[in-house]
């Protein structure tokens, strides 16, 4: 038995048709309230070292029972930053997110 032969498609994209995001660098901070665990604070900069970036600033503190984690980067895409921060969001640690995106005039803040 043989295979029949494999015949390649050539697809013609037109330029248009091709989604291209604006590489337009964001001057974010994401400021992040999390459940204490040993290891969110690697998880998160995780997010940034996937896309190999690394955070300009990262401060944290420990409350009583929550760590709030204050992250800025001023290397990502802007099309990255909400990305970024939904990834964040669905840890099972964080408690909530809220972005400040330099000469933004609004947060953008979930739980």
């Amino acid at each position: 038995m043989t295979l029949p032969a494999l015949n390649l498609v050539e697809l013609h994209l037109d330029q248009q048709d091709r989604p291209v995001p604006t590489e337009v660098v964001a001057d974010v901070r994401y400021l992040i309230r999390a459940e204490i665990d040993a290891d969110i604070l690697c998880r998160l900069l995780n997010q940034f070292a996937l896309q190999g970036h690394v955070p300009a600033e990262v401060e944290s503190s420990r409350q009583e029972d929550s760590l709030d984690i204050a992250l800025r980067v001023n290397t990502l895409p802007r099309y990255r930053v909400e990305v970024i921060a939904q990834r964040m969001r669905s840890m099972v640690s964080v408690c909530s997110v809220d972005l400040h995106v330099h000469g933004a005039e609004t947060v953008l803040s979930a739980t």
